[in-house]
């Protein structure tokens, strides 16, 4: 039997070809014929990426994580309209200790280079770093001292890795506390109570060991049912001071020469102190009243017929009289003044031509306010002014610019530096406070050991004196 031949192809037949494994433009034969179907082509179809952040945005944090810890999950756009895919999906840029792009990896920033970090090349894993990392320093910055990477202090309960409510809004809030939760303290007190034993095995506890029951005693009774019998105590301080010690003890006897010059200098400085204080709120006084004079300057200005003569918002009104606010030497001597006496007297600032208004020769208030000779009348060290009031004689007193740079937020400016000095003075009265209440009890203390000890001194040989 002859063997049989192999199909004969006809000229001009097209011949299917395989498309590629990704999707793509199929090929076609020399005779210019497309793939007659696409269920012999292999498409492969691919999810649009987002788009690509900026460096240094933050795409991936979770809630309380570290403002430096971040994930950087990049990617570009989709692909472009002819379908070309050649474009990885990563940030291409220079990071890291490897000098490597992006590639999807957890990566975190140093606070001082600002580069950033792959988790991997810097041995940090991602939960670490969103977490517990408070401030990270990279290897290139790290100094052993001041520059170093500061971690959170984690959850005081066994096997807890989450951070302690030590940090942010909760040391705002007044939450602060060693444990991440609430019902992470309730079962570490559990844990600890359950280690003690719940009653006396034969009505004999050996050693310091208490019941729970005591534990909780303890715990639930304050200092006054502890001292009065009708709770449970540990004991008492030894050589303690009682609260009327001082008022039953004559302070020669228990105070040396030297404690009692230390204490009567202490005493004298926080004296001191205070009355600085006290020149610090009369100086918000006053700057208060010149805010209230330059409101009335404005509002009184609105019911002139001249619309030229209206003050405006931006009216600056800085009063003159103001000029020792801050210093508290001169404040001092101002208010020992016939002006100062007469503003605080009244409550007011006067203005020229208002009852009670002193110019001074001395500079508190300008020459030019200063009315005309028929309206002056002597009082004391100063001038009483009686009459209507000027533009001239204001403007002596009250800066009349509009938009003054020179002067520019005075209320504001006066006023934070004035508390601040008060924040000052009571922080320095109270290191003085407490100076002579720790040598006060160290007095105390070694007065009722003496007395406890009874240590006495016998002279055996009165040649031995000498």
């Amino acid at each position: 039997m002859a063997p049989k031949k192999p199909p004969v192809k006809k000229k001009g037949t097209a011949s299917t070809i395989k498309g590629p494994k990704r999707g793509g433009k199929s090929s076609s034969s020399s005779s210019g014929v497309k793939k007659p179907s696409s269920k012999s082509t292999s498409t492969s179809t691919k999810t649009p990426k987002r788009p690509k952040p900026e460096r240094g945005t933050a795409t991936t944090s979770q809630a309380g994580s570290s403002p430096t810890a971040v994930t950087r999950s990049s990617s570009p756009a989709g692909g472009s309209a002819s379908g070309s895919e050649d474009e990885s999906g990563s940030d291409q840029g220079i990071y890291c200790l490897c000098r490597g792009p992006d590639n999807h990896r957890f990566m975190i920033a140093c606070d001082r280079c600002e580069d950033w970090f792959h988790g991997d090349c810097i041995g940090m894993d991602k939960y670490t770093g969103e977490n517990l990392v408070q401030r990270y320093i990279c290897p290139r910055c790290t100094d052993g001292k001041l520059y170093v990477t500061r971690y959170k202090k984690t959850c005081a309960l066994e096997r807890c890795d989450r951070p302690a409510r030590m940090y942010g809004d909760d040391v705002v809030k007044g939450e602060s506390s060693i444990f991440c939760s609430a019902e992470h303290r309730q079962v570490w007190w559990e844990r600890l109570v359950g280690t003690l034993p719940k009653r006396r095995e034969g009505g004999v506890l050996y050693g310091d060991t208490l019941t729970q029951e005591e534990f909780m005693g303890l715990l639930g009774t304050g200092k006054k049912e502890g001292k009065d019998g009708k709770g449970w105590r540990i004991g008492e301080e030894p050589f303690g001071v009682p609260d009327n010690f001082w008022e039953t003890t004559p302070p020669s006897k228990v105070l040396t020469e030297e404690e009692s010059s230390l204490l009567s200098t202490s005493v004298s400085d926080r004296h001191s102190l205070g009355e600085e204080i006290v020149l610090c709120k009369k100086m918000l006084q006053l700057v208060d009243m010149a805010v209230k004079q330059r409101e009335h300057l404005i509002s009184s200005s609105l019911d002139k017929p001249n619309k030229s003569q209206h003050l405006g918002k931006d009216f600056c009104g800085y009063d003159y009289r103001l000029d020792s606010v801050g210093a508290t030497a001169c404040f001092a001597d101002f208010l020992k003044s016939p002006a100062g006496e007469a503003i605080f007297k009244t409550g007011r600032l006067p203005l020229p031509g208002e009852e009670g208004f002193v110019v001074f020769d001395d500079g508190y208030v300008l020459d030019a306010a200063a009315p005309a000779p028929g309206q002056q009348q002597q009082n004391g060290g100063g001038v009483v002014v009686n009459g209507n009031n000027n533009a001239a004689a204001l403007a002596g007193v009250v800066c009349v610019r509009r938009k003054c740079k020179t002067h520019a937020g005075w209320s504001g400016i006066h006023t934070k530096n004035v508390k601040h000095q008060i924040k000052e003075l009571a922080a320095q009265a109270k290191e003085k406070l407490d100076f002579e209440a720790r040598i006060r009890d160290c007095a105390a203390v070694r007065y009722l050991r003496k007395k406890r000890e009874r240590n006495s001194v016998e002279v055996v040989d009165a040649e031995m004196e000498g």
